[in-house]
């Protein structure tokens, strides 16, 4: 009997294990997005647009890109009277990474990760700008080291669909240790996606002063919202 329950174990880890090779590196849908995310936060009438560097040196950029694995990222402020909006986008090519990876690259774990406290969470969130639908998004509002309360919506577009995020917690660890904290989310992602896992994808996070839901529905900013429609955030306008 022990040997029979040995080596039916020793067959579901190896079964475990051909799931999760065959999650990362299944093949992938060809690229459709070919622009450059520099040139999708363009300028906006009526806003002050300030180009800020990923990382505070090239050297912390080349880190960041090789820990995120990221084919383009680019981060723009745009601000307007009293109004502060910093928009951060990172794309990744079909072949660069995991849906469960490029996940873990959100606020709830990179920003509580190096010290911010979430202090809300809301899921899959609906809003309009204007008359237009806006893909849900995710919201939390985070209390930041020497930078006071920021207000959140991140949107992770998985071939130009977004991911869903109830079943994520703050705080992921990285390395082996945070690998094994997700390995549920790999499970979730493989009936989602299938074993084609290393997806085209986008990541757009939106932080603010003021509170998302009154940016938009504040009629002053719904051009420099549509302005991000390039990124794929609008449901009447799919991801290019």
């Amino acid at each position: 009997m022990r040997k029979a329950l040995l080596i039916f174990g020793g067959g579901m880890l190896v079964g475990l294990l051909a799931l999760v090779i065959a999650a990362q590196f299944a093949s992938q849908r060809p690229r459709r997005f070919s622009g450059e995310l520099i040139r999708a936060l363009p300028g906006v009438a009526g806003w002050r647009r300030q180009e800020i560097p990923i990382a505070g040196s090239s050297a912390a950029l080349a880190s960041a890109q090789g820990i995120l694995n990221f084919s383009q990222a680019a981060q723009v402020l745009y601000v307007r009277d009293a109004t502060q909006i910093l928009v951060y986008v990172a794309y990744w090519e079909p072949g660069k990474v995991s849906v469960v990876d490029a996940g873990s690259h959100n606020p709830d774990s990179c920003w509580v990760n190096n010290g911010c406290v979430r202090t809300e969470r809301r899921y899959a969130v609906a809003g309009r700008v204007g008359e237009r639908e806006l893909l849900p998004y995710e919201y939390g509002q985070y209390l930041v080291p020497r930078g006071g309360k920021q207000n959140v919506a991140f949107w992770h577009l998985v071939n130009g669909e977004p991911n869903r995020y109830e079943e994520q917690a703050a705080g992921w660890r990285n390395g082996l240790l945070g690998r094994l904290e997700r390995l549920p989310l790999v499970f979730k992602d493989i009936r989602a996606y299938g074993f084609n896992q290393k997806n085209e994808q986008m990541f757009i996070r939106i932080s603010s002063n003021a509170r998302i839901e009154e940016l938009i529905a504040d009629p002053l900013n719904k051009t420099l919202f549509e302005a991000l429609a390039p990124l794929g955030v609008f449901a009447d306008r799919k991801w290019k």
